[in-house]
């Protein structure tokens, strides 16, 4: 157990119990944790508490049981960091119970906590172990980003064959009321070259034109300024290939929103599968990642059988996006853009929110 103490959790907890949790004993709850349990604890340079998360560790699952951040303190991301801390440390779900009313849910819900079990007064919320793998796209569709929100963790697909005419390397955007292709230039692309050996052409001519583009079809759009200073900065970084560029325009989204990602690269991670059969290397990743469940964009159902990831140890589930219409130029809404475009039209918080409107199937 870390550094705290039995007086320590009496004591912070005696002042906020009864309003979103009732403990009848705080003595027994404190010598129970302190006696079976784990903590994570966060002091100031005085060593007082700023915060701590209480959990259980003896069980399949990972149990929290208490979470408090000292009231000077709260809206600083040290509860954030201290579950960070203990997802990133473990390979088992996690999950908790929290009050309906209880604004930590919306922390729980950034850290992809997903609400289980729903009563009136209590939910019963999981961090779900899944993997997902995916060629990375640059700027792709709300539907990429439910994956990546379905996940635990992501592994970007960088060193499979490029496909062309595919979204690796372009997307679209709104143009006058009509979407419109833009695409990165690419040196020596082939469908006989793998992802991570393809280097994009960023050079001024193309910069000056798809800035120029971006202007003339979002000037007028709420986010404008802030977006466009996105992707200014993505183009500013060391982007080799197009798997970096495709990778770092996926970060930058979430970098921007304030949201976590957990991410590898296949050619980092098990470079010794290539070569498998499709299904099989997926599943081999899967497994070297220390996971059971493997989920797959919608578009995987033609293509992988859930009986054969069954016998071979790992769960198949297929997300399913739910779309949501938002407000463009006028009401002849275009669906399926880039995220370029939820981003210009939509505030970080309805943003956020989209990413979470998905079904697993």
């Amino acid at each position: 157990m870390d550094d705290i103490t039995k007086e320590e959790i009496i004591n912070s907890l005696k002042p906020i119990n009864n309003r979103y949790f009732q403990i009848a004993d705080l003595d027994g709850y404190a010598h129970k944790v302190l006696s079976v349990g784990k903590s994570e604890v966060l002091r100031d340079s005085n060593r007082d508490l700023l915060s701590y998360v209480l959990y259980y560790d003896n069980r399949p699952d990972i149990f929290i049981t208490m979470v408090w951040t000292r009231e000077d303190s709260k809206g600083k991301g040290y509860a954030k960091s201290l579950i960070r801390k203990i997802i990133e440390s473990t390979t088992k779900e996690i999950t908790l119970e929290v009050a309906s009313a209880n604004p930590a849910k919306n922390l729980y819900s950034d850290l992809k906590f997903y609400a289980e079990d729903i009563n009136s007064e209590t939910l019963f919320m999981r961090y779900s172990r899944r993997l997902s793998v995916m060629q990375p796209y640059v700027f792709p569709y709300i539907g990429y980003f439910h994956l990546i929100e379905a996940s635990d963790q992501i592994v970007f697909y960088d060193d499979v064959n490029f496909i062309n005419r595919g979204w690796i390397n372009r997307n679209r955007i709104l143009m006058n009321n009509s979407d419109f292709l833009f695409t990165i230039p690419l040196e020596k692309a082939s469908q006989n070259r793998l992802i991570n050996d393809i280097r994009p052409i960023i050079n001024s001519k193309f910069q000056h034109s798809f800035f120029g583009q971006i202007e003339s079809a979002y000037k007028k759009a709420p986010f404008y300024y802030d977006v466009a200073e996105l992707l200014d900065q993505v183009f500013k970084l060391k982007n080799d290939t197009i798997a970096d560029l495709s990778i770092n325009s996926i970060l930058s989204v979430f970098n921007y929103l304030g949201k976590d990602i957990r991410w590898k690269r296949s050619s980092l991670l098990s470079p010794e599968t290539r070569g498998m059969d499709k299904a099989d290397r997926l599943i081999q990743i899967t497994k070297n990642m220390n996971y059971n469940k493997y989920v797959n964009s919608i578009g995987g159902q033609d293509l992988y059988d859930k009986e054969y990831f069954k016998a071979r140890g790992v769960q198949l589930d297929f997300v399913q996006p739910k779309l949501t219409e938002y407000k463009q130029y006028n009401d002849n809404f275009v669906p399926g853009l880039s995220i370029i475009d939820i981003l210009m039209f939509n505030d970080k918080k309805v943003v956020k929110e989209m990413m979470k409107s998905y079904t697993l199937l």
